[in-house]
């Protein structure tokens, strides 16, 4: 990673976690609410089942306390009603006029509150009553071992006995509490889940939503590494140019060479522009039917190079003329710059089926620059190889073909660039790539 990329990728690290840190607490937030609502809703619940079961038992068993003809209290009845035998805890209190209370029945005794408590609370129902029969009154206590109960106290009367009878009944102020505990800790860690997996895949999401601007960052560096290259050596040729200060007959000659400098500087921009546009997906290759020969014999008579021999047969394909004319180009230019021994060695063009060969007499292939000669950068005899073979490589990718450098025999090397031939008889183009 170069020391001027470094800036960029460490806002786009630090926008990586902003994002994840926003998506967490959202997250976080959102989980923590909704825990809480259902926490609530769950407990909510759950006293009102605990009220109801307590409101029943005395209910029902006040409904069931009788008294035999001796006004003596009659509670078998309670005894063996099966509201007297489950959870919830019963105490029956007696008073006669003038008398404290007396506990007549217990039941689960250790859900109930002290016995002075007890009292009031059955005083605090006789008051409430008001001589009305079966007129309940709830209370929140706390039982003996300090655990919060729900009381539920209803005082029966008769005419014909001025004995005040009572009976409470009392239960956690919780339907099944284990369960809620259960439910609380399920919703803890799910929520922690779920926020770990929130995060995770933030991260994770926002690091692969960055691969594009990291590799847009790549191109747009090596879009500017490749034009300095390039456009150095012309640049320094065309300066020394305008700065000499050539005879009159070399006037013309000097303005020829500087026209040509700035026709390959033209094209080398178009090159580094037209792969930047279709890397970054801003534009595609044109895909029209053309003739791959007479392209290359016109690019061939623009380099206006007694050296090049062209060789050509009618071959038909589907390509970007503009960046198939930049390839031939740079085909051209890297057999005549790096691979003629001398300036009366020739070289020959070949163009049939897809494909366009170019041969140059020079040394051959350099061990150097076997492996990947079409890397940018490779250095071989003749110094670095630039961009030109390069864009090669990359045009023949872009339509579907390859490219190849191998030596030739005899000496020198060939240069080739092969596209997939259009199948013209079918009214489409086959071997065009979309």
């Amino acid at each position: 990673m170069s020391s001027h990329r470094s800036p960029a990728v460490a806002r786009l690290r630090r926008a990586r976690w902003m994002m994840t840190g926003l998506v967490t607490v959202i997250t976080a937030t959102a989980v923590l609410v909704l825990g809480f609502i259902a926490a609530t809703i769950d407990s909510h619940s759950r006293a009102i089942e605990a009220d109801r079961q307590v409101e029943k038992v005395a209910f029902g068993l006040a409904r069931a306390v009788q008294h035999d003809e001796k006004n003596a209290l009659d509670l078998s009845t309670i005894v063996d009603d099966e509201l007297a035998q489950g959870s919830t805890a019963v105490v029956v209190l007696v008073r006669e006029q003038g008398q404290p209370w007396k506990q007549s029945h217990t039941y689960q005794r250790s859900l109930m509150p002290a016995d002075s408590d007890i009292s009031t609370l059955a005083t605090q129902v006789e008051d409430n009553s008001e001589g009305t029969l079966y007129k309940s009154l709830r209370r929140t206590a706390t039982d003996i071992t300090g655990r919060a109960v729900t009381v539920v106290g209803t005082p029966v009367y008769w005419t014909d006995w001025d004995n005040i009878v009572v009976v409470l009944a009392a239960d956690q102020s919780m339907d099944n509490p284990d369960q809620h505990r259960i439910l609380v800790w399920a919703l803890l860690i799910g929520g922690l889940l779920l926020v770990a997996a929130s995060t995770a895949a933030a991260y994770l999401l926002s690091g692969r939503s960055q691969r594009q601007a990291l590799r847009m960052l790549d191109e747009h560096e090596q879009f500017l590494g490749d034009a300095a290259h390039e456009l150095r050596t012309p640049l320094a040729t065309l300066k020394l140019l305008t700065e000499s200060r050539p005879e009159p007959e070399e006037v013309q000659q000097t303005l020829d060479e500087a026209r040509k400098l700035a026709d390959r500087m033209a094209r080398l921009v178009t090159g580094l522009l037209a792969r930047a546009r279709m890397q970054t997906g801003i534009a595609e290759p044109e895909r029209t039917l053309l003739r791959l020969d007479q392209l290359a014999e016109a690019v061939a008579e623009e380099a206006a190079d007694p050296r090049i021999l062209v060789t050509a047969h009618p071959a038909v394909v589907v390509g970007d003329p503009q960046l198939l004319g930049l390839a031939i180009r740079n085909m051209l230019e890297n057999g005549l710059t790096h691979g003629a021994v001398n300036r009366a060695a020739p070289v020959e063009v070949h163009i049939a089926e897809g494909r366009v060969s170019v041969r140059d007499h020079g040394p051959g292939v350099d061990p150097v620059m076997s492996a990947s000669p079409f890397d940018r950068g490779s250095a071989g005899r003749t110094g670095r190889n630039g961009i030109g073979l390069a864009l090669v490589a990359w045009v023949a990718q872009a339509h579907g073909g390859n490219a190849s450098i191998e030596p030739a025999v005899g000496g020198g090397t060939i240069a080739t660039l092969w596209l997939p031939p259009a199948d013209i008889t079918a009214g489409s183009p086959t071997g065009a790539r979309p």
